[in-house]
């Protein structure tokens, strides 16, 4: 079967082929070719793809972790409403199947490739649970794979379990795969009730810290396993997270020359993009991507946080800092690429979207 061609820049255009419901919160999609042929997708089981969608006649860009495993001929993401989640829940209420989205190619570092050890521990809440649910399933499909997975997940209530029988018949197929499940109300359960805890996690499995560990879920809760884990004694240099909120720099680089002080922070800065003929005035300090949208350039924001990539641009001439170059080569960095969400404008800049 042939490979589905990812191009090197922009977007494609790929077909909703189904919908489900997963639980009364959430809903998986699969998402194929709109010609109809048979392609398989290739990425990294833990990366995600950045879908825009089209809402009251604005694209709307948002990244979502792939739950499916490579070389299918679909690509699997699951959903689940969130508060004043515009897209989120566009996705929940109203895309059906049939609907094209724009897609953009699979990309991040969180994903099973990077360097563990015969023994993980796969952590995840809520759709945190996607990620990881791939990596689990392209390592049992590998039948010359010996990993022993202990996959933990955390979820409200039993119903709000995503992929709860999927996870029971990995468990009752697989030996080397070992499933807890904790809940904060387990009522019409057999799981423990409550949060994860240190005691908890090492309950579930008591050689943890000698695993490596791939993590996903909310923010409060990735920050709490990580502290949990590194009371246990983890080595933390094969603790992985995913996160589309990165930390800020405690001193962000500066590639030219950083605001000279608060009276400069207050100054006024142009953003000129040639190619477009589009101009738009600024104070110091502002963000690149909140400039290049006031002008009305076509530019993609996906995560607005340096982790997908879908921004990046050149700064041809200025002066600007960068507090996120996750997705940026040596070159690149070289060359005057920043990621327009993570770059603060320091003077007049001049800026190249191709």
């Amino acid at each position: 079967m042939n490979p589905f061609q990812w191009p090197d820049n922009g977007a494609v255009s790929l077909i909703c082929k189904r919908k489900w419901a997963e639980t009364s919160t959430s809903v998986s999609v699969t998402l194929a070719p709109e010609s109809g042929e048979p392609l398989c997708f290739d990425f990294i089981p833990g990366q995600f793809i950045t879908l825009g969608i089209e809402i009251d006649g604005k694209m709307e860009y948002r990244a979502y972790s792939l739950s499916s495993i490579p070389n299918q001929t679909e690509l699997q993401l699951t959903i689940k409403r969130v508060v004043d989640g515009k897209v989120s829940n566009y996705i929940v209420d109203s895309l059906e199947e049939g609907h094209v989205v724009s897609v953009l190619k699979p990309a991040g570092e969180f994903h099973i490739e990077q360097p563990h050890g015969e023994r993980i521990v796969l952590l995840s809440a809520g759709c945190g649970i996607t990620p990881v649910m791939s990596m689990a399933k392209t390592l049992l499909a590998d039948d010359n794979d010996n990993t022993d997975i202990h996959f933990i997940h955390a979820a409200t209530a039993l119903d709000q379990v995503i992929y709860h029988q999927e996870l029971l018949e990995m468990a009752a197929s697989h030996e080397r795969f070992h499933l807890d499940v904790m809940l904060e109300d387990a009522k019409g359960s057999h799981y423990l009730e409550g949060r994860l805890t240190q005691a908890a996690l090492k309950q579930y499995c008591p050689d943890i810290a000698d695993r490596s560990a791939f993590l996903c879920g909310p923010v409060g809760f990735m920050a709490a396993m990580q502290e949990n884990l590194q009371a246990l004694g983890m080595n933390m240099d094969y603790f992985y997270q995913e996160s589309f909120t990165p930390a800020e720099s405690e001193q962000p680089e500066v590639t030219q020359q950083g605001l000279a002080d608060k009276a400069q922070a207050l100054s006024q800065a142009s953003v000129f993009v040639p190619t477009f003929d589009a101009q738009v005035e600024v104070k110091v300090g502002s963000v690149l991507i909140d400039a290049l949208e006031a002008a009305k350039v076509p530019v993609i924001a996906a995560c607005r946080s340096g982790i997908c990539g879908s921004c990046k641009c050149k700064v041809t001439q200025g002066e600007y800092t960068r507090t996120s170059t996750a997705t940026l080569t040596e070159e690149e960095l070289e060359q005057g690429f920043v990621l327009a969400c993570s770059c603060q404008i320091g003077s007049d800049v001049e800026v190249a979207l191709n």
